[in-house]
């Protein structure tokens, strides 16, 4: 277990002890009381240190990076007790790379299968790819007002398409819903 982050998309001061709090925040940990920020990675930085998160208290904002991937594959739920502008457990915004980065490509939570309250919102992220394929509406709970509509209102209008063509996940899954490029990757 470790504490959260309430920091939204405040600017670091000094992005380098930024990422070494992050590290040192959630190195080893499986569940996140309070929210997890991923905001303001630069694209060389190594993001296993979140590979055992298998849960989030309050929501997940990943925004202002410049990494290609995250290593959120153990998460299974976020609760949403709080939320992101009070109304999104998961915002991913704001990941376009920089200058010969390549931006966030996928978001690889291929053991994503719960999220209790809040929505979804995914936007400005031009090399994003696979959201789309996610069914969503497996993934809210049945109870989740705010995401019970599955592609309606609140969070469509919120959901914006990356250009990017990514590959055909009806050919690597066999419902062709995918979180990344591999075959590990097809959503259950």
């Amino acid at each position: 277990v470790c504490t959260g982050t309430d920091m939204k998309l405040l600017r670091p001061s000094s992005p380098e002890s930024h990422y070494e709090t992050l590290r040192h925040l959630y190195q080893g940990c499986q569940v996140v009381q309070g929210n997890l920020e991923l905001t303001y990675l630069p694209a060389d930085a190594d993001t296993a240190f979140l590979k055992d998160i298998k849960e989030v208290q309050g929501y997940v904002l990943i925004a202002e990076n410049n990494v290609s991937g995250l290593e959120l594959q153990s998460l299974r739920i976020i609760r949403g007790t709080q939320l992101f502008q009070d109304r999104y457990a998961l915002a991913v915004m704001g990941n376009p790379g920089s200058a010969g980065a390549p931006g966030l490509r996928q978001l690889g939570m291929r053991h994503l299968t719960e999220i209790l309250k809040g929505g979804v919102r995914i936007e400005r992220n031009p090399e994003l790819c696979f959201q789309e394929t996610i069914l969503w509406r497996d993934i809210f709970h049945r109870h989740n007002e705010e995401g019970s509509g599955g592609f309606q209102p609140p969070w469509h209008p919120l959901f914006t398409f990356s250009p990017r063509a990514g590959p055909d996940c009806r050919a690597l899954c066999a419902e062709g819903r995918c979180w990344g490029e591999g075959k590990q990757d097809c959503q259950t």
